[in-house]
């Protein structure tokens, strides 16, 4: 099982990114037509007995989930976890849209 994991911050849904059993490596900025749609952070797993706490907020209710970070795709390598980041980027629309995303890297943290 790997050690990183990528949580998504949007408008409407919410990861709580402050987590003793979470290191955070890196964040991103992703734009759609310069309209920035999410924020995905890159974290190293420390405790595999945590629980990753997510706010949704779905047709005027607020929803608050605690998922096991057993549940979350695993990446051996933080390598690996940025090829899914710009695999989400490629995903974002057609080839002719696709220009017209981008991810920038906000936030770094030394391991």
């Amino acid at each position: 099982m790997g050690n990183y994991i990528v949580l998504t911050n949007k408008d409407t849904f919410q990861t709580i990114l402050e987590n003793e059993g979470l290191q955070i490596v890196e964040t991103y900025d992703f734009y759609f037509f310069e309209k920035l749609k999410a924020k995905y952070t890159i974290a190293k797993v420390i405790d595999e007995t945590i629980k990753i706490q997510l706010f949704e907020e779905y047709e005027g209710k607020e929803y608050v989930n605690h998922i096991a970070v057993k549940f979350f795709e695993r990446f051996e390598t933080i390598e690996a976890a940025r090829e899914e980041l710009n695999e989400i980027v490629k995903a974002s629309g057609n080839s002719e849209d696709s220009i017209h995303s981008k991810l920038v890297k906000t936030a770094e943290v030394v391991l």
